[in-house]
């Protein structure tokens, strides 16, 4: 008789809770057409910044982060942006009628060149445009830039890619690459953790970056290449006009127009 009822805290559908954290900005989603018009979420920056707060997510024992910790959590973050990347070719690829599936977006194993030196993007990318007759196979090699941490890293990746693409085949007859690709795979770039008014100073940098190798120079003259904001790959799919060129000052295009 003495015990208090205790309070009822209405719980909200899955669906409900999603729509109320995108209308805070902290959850985001892509819309996968063929698919039942099914979305696929994921926390914005500012989402993941408030579930840190939570107190299921916080590690009292360990006040800074080790190496390996580090390291962990880099990987972490880059495999999940892999994921987003992977996500928005896909949803673009269903709206226009092309094919981009499960498979066709991968970590990609070390690509050894001369010298004994490697080129490893983030992903590489196969992708069929076009339609009916016309349809055509692309490929392109993805890499993940944090322009907080300079253009030196990516810079180094460009080199390495250049390195590649100049290899000689067999009896130097030719280049290396043409045993596995009839084109070289573009080149995209996508800037993580960049504002969008700092778009222009990232893409300068990688330019000015790549200027200072004659190699990635010569490359970036003969293969599409092209950076874009993460956020604007979800929001506005691959095909739009968000790519910056690297090898010049041309306007921004959709990737297939690089």
């Amino acid at each position: 008789m003495g015990q208090r009822r205790a309070a009822l805290v209405p719980v909200l559908p899955p669906a409900r809770r999603l729509t109320r954290l995108h209308a805070e900005g902290l959850a985001e989603f892509v819309t996968l057409p063929q698919a039942g018009r099914a979305k696929a979420w994921h926390l914005t920056a500012a989402g993941c910044t408030v579930a840190a707060t939570f107190p299921e997510a916080r590690r009292p024992t360990a006040q800074t982060l080790d190496g390996e910790q580090l390291a962990v959590r880099h990987g972490r973050e880059h495999l999940l942006d892999v994921g987003r990347i992977h996500s928005a070719f896909v949803a673009d690829a269903r709206e226009r009628g092309e094919a981009c599936g499960p498979l066709d977006l991968l970590p990609t194993p070390a690509l050894p060149v001369e010298g004994g030196g490697a080129y490893r993007p983030a992903a590489e990318l196969a992708y069929t445009a076009g339609t009916g007759d016309e349809r055509h196979r692309l490929r392109a090699f993805v890499e993940r830039h944090r322009p907080g941490a300079g253009a030196e890293e990516t810079a180094a990746q460009l080199a390495a890619c250049a390195a590649l693409w100049e290899q000689a085949g067999d009896d130097g007859r030719g280049r290396a690459w043409e045993r596995h690709w009839r084109a070289f795979p573009q080149l995209l770039v996508v800037l993580v953790g960049t504002a969008a008014a700092g778009v222009r100073g990232a893409v300068a940098d990688l330019r000015l970056a790549a200027e200072e190798n004659p190699a990635v120079a010569e490359l970036l003259a003969a293969v599409p290449a092209g950076a874009a904001r993460i956020e604007d790959l979800i929001q506005r799919g691959p095909s739009a006009p968000i790519w910056h060129p690297l090898s010049g000052s041309g306007r921004a295009c959709g990737w297939t127009e690089l």
